[in-house]
């Protein structure tokens, strides 16, 4: 049985035979050369890596639908005068995530949209802001600059129901949802349903807090958590170096703050370099922390990712391709923090506004001057690319108060442990479901979202 503990294995080279047969395209060839060595004496290590590997094969060919010709025709939905010259200008700028499958190049699945959010011609040229107006954030950021400090009370709904054509009467399901733990900022958390009724609800401590429901479906239903929490956000002009602490009561830093964790948080050669290239003759930690936050932001374009379970390392993989979603970028700001020995950490969950609730990952760092503070490369890297100097300033110290946190902590396993590998072994924001006999995967069952209360506290 494939579980998550299994997953640092990700961070171990391949066969040579194996990893030339995937690189050309071949996966029938690869998945002959991994059945080989599986049925060989190896290593324990090298045979988690391998089932891995195999476990995965159809999972990463899926991710790579597009040909050429599929992906130039899908732009020209939105650019009619898009052409194949077009393309190979962007493949030559690093734009796009492709890979040899099937005998020829394809592309990744989210292309369109990756290239519509984050590159200025593409958007351009399909009439589309690369940021929707959100004045609203806007207001709040100035807000929480103008008074020092904000406390906003928010209500939420999350519901996870196994879709129609998945559902199988009779079946035992177990399913997790993500629920609010304490944090820098976040307190007064009160869990006020749960349907059915969960069988464990985790401590607020638990680095990845989640309700447990197990139950016998006759019929389909939904699997609920409605809870309510509070943002107690303080400013810190970290930008400038003169922040204070601003959280004083958040727990010192601990050796785990400081060290790697595979496969995604590596202290490789790479990454050395590149931070002490990005460090240079600076000194002062928060200094080095704003100089890796300003280099990710302005360097690591965003784009959408396949599975962070296809990725064999999170951090050197972004720093390398030079491209990420939020997690990855949250990840390389991490790791390059604790080469430099500036202890920093995970968290994510939801970003929750009246606009828009979805997933989304960030950081935070320590230094003894200035104590725990949030970094959000991703959303300061948004606000980079637009000219949005005042948001990208406030986001390296500061967040926004439109946030659940549910994790703190990245790999960590849920309380109860899951039978089967997770969608996504190292963060939880959706859930996940599985029953006795395998995994749900995440085309089995929706998640749904809803801010049902938000309001200013005094």
């Amino acid at each position: 049985m494939i579980q998550d503990s299994m997953m640092a294995s990700m961070a171990f080279p391949l066969p040579e035979d194996a990893d030339s047969a995937l690189q050309s395209g071949d996966m029938a060839l690869a998945g002959q050369i991994l059945d080989g060595y599986l049925k060989r004496d190896i290593p324990p290590a090298l045979r988690a890596r391998l089932t891995l590997e195999k476990h995965f094969l159809p999972q990463m060919e899926a991710c790579y639908p597009l040909t050429r010709d599929d992906l130039v025709s899908a732009l020209q939905q939105h650019i009619p005068d898009f052409t194949a010259g077009d393309l190979l200008r962007l493949l030559q700028e690093g734009w796009l995530d492709t890979r040899m499958a099937r005998g020829q190049r394809m592309y990744m699945k989210d292309t369109v949209d990756s290239l519509l959010k984050a590159h200025p011609d593409i958007a351009a040229r399909a009439g589309q802001p690369l940021q929707k107006e959100n004045p609203q954030l806007d207001d709040m950021i100035r807000a929480v600059k103008a008074r020092g400090h904000l406390a906003m009370g928010l209500s939420m709904d999350i519901s996870l129901r196994v879709r129609e054509d998945c559902f199988v009467p009779g079946t035992a399901y177990r399913v997790h949802l993500p629920l609010p733990r304490p944090g820098i900022s976040q307190k007064n958390i009160h869990v006020l349903d749960a349907q059915p009724t969960p069988k464990h609800i985790a401590r607020e401590s638990a680095p990845q807090r989640t309700a447990y429901y197990e139950e016998v479906l006759g019929e389909n239903r939904d699997f609920t958590a409605c809870f309510s929490f509070e943002q107690h956000i303080r400013y810190a002009n970290a930008w400038d170096g003169e922040a204070a602490i601003a959280y004083p009561h958040a727990p010192p830093p601990t050796a785990e703050d400081l060290g790697e964790q595979a496969p995604h948080i590596l202290f490789t050669p790479y990454l050395k370099a590149l931070a002490m290239d990005i460090k240079g003759e600076e000194v002062f930690p928060l200094r080095i922390a704003r100089n890796i936050y300003k280099w990710i932001t302005t360097h690591v374009r965003y784009a959408y990712q396949r599975p962070y379970r296809l990725i064999p390392g999170g951090a050197e993989y972004t720093a390398i391709n030079l491209r990420g979603d939020c997690g990855l970028q949250a990840l390389l700001f991490i790791t390059l923090c604790r080469i430099l020995g500036i202890p920093a950490r995970w968290e994510s969950g939801l970003f929750a506004s009246p606009q828009h609730v979805g997933s989304h990952d960030w950081a935070q760092f320590y230094t003894e001057a200035c104590g725990w503070l949030p970094a959000d490369c991703s959303f300061g890297g948004t606000a980079a690319r637009c000219g949005n100097e005042e948001r990208h300033q406030f986001y390296f110290g500061n967040l926004d108060p439109y946030r659940m946190a549910a994790n703190n902590q990245y790999y960590a396993p849920f309380q109860p442990a899951r039978l089967h590998l997770r969608n996504d072994p190292y963060d939880n924001q959706r859930g996940e479901a599985e029953t006795l006999e395998r995994p749900l995967e995440s085309h089995e069952y929706d998640t749904r979202f809803t801010l049902t209360a938000h309001q200013l506290l005094p």
